[in-house]
């Protein structure tokens, strides 16, 4: 049975989306959306997400030493078709296994076993690409012997005395990006499953963007303007994977500001928001569908 793995790293929006995922699944609310075949026992804590989630209130992400591991066994209207597994691992957990380069055994059995992967990403979370005057700062961090002229040398003018003093760099300030190409590198080292493996990449919180990168293939577009380097990764090692880019609003708006139009849906599934190939309105199983091998393996 097919097997499909969500990774992603601190804030991407990974929990919210399982609970809107359980509900839509078990529901049946959204006509054509797969369904929920049956959940993993030790995921009781689903219940308190899905909850947080119905009752428009911030889905709480998983926090490290909280971590439960959750499998969802999934079947379209012919039978079972495979498994999506959300490992106990939470995003800061992801982050130390790129920075210490090591995880647990359970996690490396669970990325051996995957057919493919889910990667999560975050419009409002992206730590960005360093500047020209931002690595300065970090090479003089790294060699102050080499800049002891005092604070005017080399940079002009008296304004440079009251430039930021120079930040040390650490691994956990590298760009969302490079972070998610490593982690992807070591999966791919790992991974049993026949290439190319299926990567869907999830944009969460899509209602953010979404104005400014329309059509289906406008989470592919957001990929190639804020990830670039993510996007190229994944695009032109063929051989590897085959990609596909969904917008997804889990919640369907702000909690806050958009509190009153949310409310106003008869059913809950109806606020979500998803945007990408195949995809029908509100059916955010679509992703799963095409990572299960359920559509065609033609990315966008």
């Amino acid at each position: 049975m097919a097997s499909v793995l969500g990774i992603g790293l601190p804030e991407a929006g990974k929990t919210t989306f399982l609970a809107a995922l359980w509900h839509v699944t078990e529901s049946e609310e959204v006509h054509g959306a797969l369904r929920l075949e049956r959940i993993s026992e030790n995921a009781k804590h689903l219940n308190s997400i899905r909850n947080d989630w119905l009752q428009l209130e911030r889905v709480v992400r998983t926090v490290p030493g909280q971590e439960q591991p959750t499998t969802l066994w999934l079947r379209d209207e012919r039978g079972p078709v495979g498994e999506v597994l959300f490992p106990d691992l939470s995003g800061e957990s992801f982050e130390g296994a790129w920075k210490d380069r090591h995880w647990t055994k359970d996690y490396d059995e669970s990325v051996s076993r995957a057919d493919s992967l889910l990667v999560f990403v975050h419009p409002g979370t992206l730590k960005e690409p360093y500047t020209i005057a931002e690595m300065q700062r970090l090479a003089e961090a790294a060699f102050p012997e080499e800049n002891q002229g005092g604070p005017n040398q080399g940079h002009g003018g008296e304004d440079s005395a009251v430039e930021a003093a120079p930040e040390e760099w650490s691994a956990e300030k590298a760009p969302t990006q490079v972070q998610l190409v490593d982690l992807l590198q070591f999966t791919e080292q790992i991974q049993k499953a026949k290439r190319p493996v299926r990567v869907g990449v999830i944009v969460s919180a899509w209602d953010l963007v979404q104005k400014n990168f329309p059509g289906e293939t406008g989470a592919r577009s957001w990929l190639d303007a804020r990830m670039p380097y993510l996007e190229q990764y994944l695009r032109s090692n063929f051989e590897l994977y085959t990609l596909r880019v969904y917008g997804v609003s889990a919640q369907g708006g702000d909690l806050k500001e958009d509190r009153d139009a949310l409310q106003n849906h008869s059913r809950p599934s109806e606020r979500i928001i998803i945007q990408g190939p195949d995809c029908s309105p509100h059916d955010i199983s679509e992703p799963l569908r095409w990572c299960l091998g359920l559509r065609g393996d033609t990315g966008n």
